[in-house]
């Protein structure tokens, strides 16, 4: 679905006229659906790593000790061994007082360190033209390529019903009306496509 299909699917549930168009719109109840549905797309984002979220780079050694920039957009590490060199995984979880007793020395990585959002460091410093594999997610869930609706035209990369319900009851609590059937019909919808959007996962788990 377009943000466009998404709102008119809203509107149709909460009793508002449906839009010819939505991201340009500026009538207060559709500004108010558009900026809910990115903040339903947000939080799908952040509670759940979906597969179409996951990306992996590539970094290349420089043989000294640099903060690699981490890809645009990230958002976290994968869960298990999202960083490794020849297929061999990198220790992370090094805090910042032991990152600093360590001696500075060129080889084989063993410990990764992320600096907020934006770089990641090894120890030993990776020798000039080394690859390390970094597995993440990214906060971009638009098609767009960013976290925000640019056209009426952009489509989620997560479930769009989750934008759906997640917009619905956002806008019925700020309309003072009772949202929490909304918002358990969300959680529920969120929780079961959760647990069968990574298809390795067995049914199970």
């Amino acid at each position: 679905m377009t943000i466009l299909e998404i709102i008119e699917a809203v509107c149709k549930n909460v009793g508002l006229d449906v839009p010819d168009n939505v991201v340009a719109n500026t009538r207060r109840e559709y500004v108010e659906l558009v900026q809910f549905s990115k903040e339903a797309g947000d939080e799908c984002a952040r509670r759940v790593d979906w597969a179409a979220l996951r990306s992996t780079a590539t970094i290349t050694g420089t043989g000294t000790n640099d903060n690699f920039a981490l890809p645009a957009g990230f958002s976290r590490l994968t869960i298990g061994n999202a960083v490794s060199v020849g297929g061999v995984p990198i220790r992370g979880g090094v805090s910042q007082d032991e990152w600093f007793t360590l001696t500075p020395t060129t080889g084989t990585p063993r410990y990764f360190r992320v600096s907020g959002t934006s770089s990641i460091s090894f120890y030993p410093y990776p020798a000039i033209g080394v690859p390390i594999s970094v597995s993440c997610q990214t906060k971009n869930w638009c098609s767009n390529g960013t976290s925000t609706w640019n056209g009426d035209t952009d489509t989620p990369l997560i479930p769009d019903d989750l934008i759906v319900k997640g917009t619905i009851w956002r806008f019925k609590r700020k309309s003072g009306q009772d949202f929490s059937d909304y918002l358990a019909e969300f959680e529920a919808v969120l929780t079961d496509m959760a647990g069968t959007d990574m298809r390795e996962r067995s049914p199970w788990q």
